[in-house]
């Protein structure tokens, strides 16, 4: 019987939550020539340890492969930037939160927070293994094209 229920063909970025995201940005273009979508931002309920809140999730990935994606810290919640900006998590897209999300649990990942619709896990879910090691899952149906979803968001050059 297997208990694989995550792919490795799914597996699209590596999540770093930063301090400051446009410096982050602007850092590692400076540095490495990675090269941004626009920053997306946008409320979202999601359900921590301590209750269901009203986050602004800000975030933006890299749009060459491997992705990064940088995340706006928010103090107090799981997106708080890890000390000397280690990585944040690994981000799988798969077909059904809900199911993925109990059965990460079963497999020893602790549901640390989610977005919820109607009370149940939805669009996005982070899991901690007790490693340290933490997944994000995230809806495919939200990302069918993550390549058509990079250049929708892709800043496009001023004209003067």
């Amino acid at each position: 019987m297997t208990t694989q229920f995550l792919s490795a063909a799914d597996f699209y970025h590596t999540g770093i939550v930063v301090p400051d995201l446009e410096a982050a940005m602007a850092r590692m273009s400076e540095v490495a020539g990675h090269r941004w979508t626009e920053v997306v931002a946008y409320e979202m309920p999601v359900r921590l340890a301590e209750g269901e809140r009203v986050l602004l999730l800000r975030f933006a990935y890299s749009l060459d492969a491997p992705h990064l994606e940088l995340v706006q810290e928010i103090p107090g919640t799981p997106w708080s930037a890890a000390p000397q900006g280690a990585a944040h998590h690994l981000g799988y897209f798969c077909d059904d939160v809900p199911t993925t999300s109990k059965r990460l649990e079963a497999a020893g990942f602790a549901l640390e927070a989610c977005a919820t619709v109607d009370g149940t896990p939805s669009v996005f879910a982070y899991h901690l293994a007790p490693s340290g090691i933490r997944v994000e899952i995230v809806e495919r149906a939200r990302i069918p094209d993550f390549a058509a979803y990079l250049r929708e968001r892709t800043p496009q050059p001023q004209t003067v």
